[in-house]
């Protein structure tokens, strides 16, 4: 089932300035199929440079954590070099508010700012950034380079699917003003702190494309983003096990992440939007909540996650935990193994997740 965000567009009827543009104007032509096709700009959908184009993992992340040789696995299980997880990107683009964000998001990693609010709206534009770039590289490359034939690793229309996110990416163009059902902004985004563990490195990235989400460590810092409009917000505004803020081992955050991805995975409702623009600012009004069933609980309030399965989670915890750590889920004995709650049900000290993993080893 396609999780597209429906938005509704009312927008002033002014001549279009061909340098900038309106933000709204922007989103559907970067996010049409004849951008994938074209090969062109993917942030605005006009002509890319004759260069390398946009690094999807930034220049400067790559140097400072040593990432050029590290490698991505892509969506039909082939793997890529970070260095070369590049996609068209014209000048302005690439030297304008790109170049805005990389600049916000690199101050953000210097002071490991968890607790400053002000990086989130620039955290999930950054991670928007990511995932469509991940997106527009997965349609350039054939998915059996064997048989060119069998097409792209991705569809040329997936994009259409990822509107929203594009929206949340140009919001940095100008100032927006957002007003969103379950909290400040439409989209769900977690902030942790990790400790440092030199066996795990200092970056780790997951996605879960299905769901929209994805997961980042960077140092001492782990970013978790959903583009769900909030839902996951809705339910828990500190996260899995109301964790958000908290300090955690690589392993646990990774924990974490793999219940996000699954949660998102869920997800069975979108949203209206109604937006209006000027040349100097955005306002993005989210509407309603719009569930692709008719089901209901007993209270009468419509569902918008799928049931919860603990067996299907400890497969995702399987997937995404960035070590293997034996079994999740033991079918004998139906019992589940967890690094975020121990018999107490309180969280672990996450330097002890080091010993136990020591001691296992």
């Amino acid at each position: 089932m396609a999780l597209t965000n429906f938005i509704s567009f009312k927008q002033m009827q002014m001549k279009d300035n061909e340098q900038h543009g309106f933000v709204l104007e922007l989103i559907e032509r970067a996010s049409s199929s004849a951008t994938l096709t074209g090969d062109l700009c993917f942030s605005c959908g006009r002509q890319p440079t004759t260069g390398q184009g946009e690094h999807v993992i930034p220049k400067w992340l790559q140097k400072r954590f040593n990432l050029a040789n590290e490698r991505i696995m892509l969506i039909n299980g082939t793997y890529l070099p970070y260095r070369s997880l590049t996609v068209p990107c014209c000048t302005d683009c690439n030297n304008g508010f790109l170049r805005n964000i990389e600049n916000s998001i690199v101050e953000f990693v210097s002071n490991s700012a968890v607790e400053r609010a002000a990086y989130r709206l620039k955290l999930a534009q950054w991670m928007c950034k990511i995932l469509i770039g991940l997106l527009v590289k997965e349609k350039a490359l054939p998915f059996d380079r064997r048989n060119p034939g069998k097409g792209s690793i991705a569809p040329p229309d997936i994009l259409e699917d990822f509107m929203h996110a594009q929206l949340i990416l140009q919001s940095a163009r100008k100032e927006t003003i957002f007003h969103a059902l379950h909290g400040d902004f439409p989209f769900s985004l977690y902030l942790y702190k990790v400790v440092p563990d030199s066996s795990f490195g200092n970056f780790d990235l997951s996605t879960h494309l299905g769901g929209q989400s994805i997961s980042i460590r960077i140092g001492t810092v782990g970013v978790i983003f959903v583009n769900d409009g909030g839902l996951q917000m809705e339910v828990g505004s500190m996260g899995p096990l109301g964790l958000a803020g908290k300090e955690l081992h690589p392993i646990q955050f990774s924990e974490v992440t793999a219940r996000v991805h699954y949660k998102a995975s869920l997800r069975d409702a979108t949203h209206s939007y109604v937006s209006n623009e000027t040349p100097e600012r955005l306002l993005v009004n989210q509407t309603a909540v719009h569930p692709y069933t008719n089901i209901r609980f007993e209270d009468g309030a419509q569902r918008i996650f799928r049931p919860w399965s603990d067996v299907d989670c400890a497969s995702f915890i399987a997937r995404y935990r960035n070590v293997d750590w034996g079994t999740v889920y033991d079918p004998s004995t139906e019992l589940f193994s967890s690094t975020l709650m121990d018999r107490n049900g309180d969280l672990p000290d996450p330097r002890s997740i080091e010993n136990q993993l020591n001691r296992r080893i």
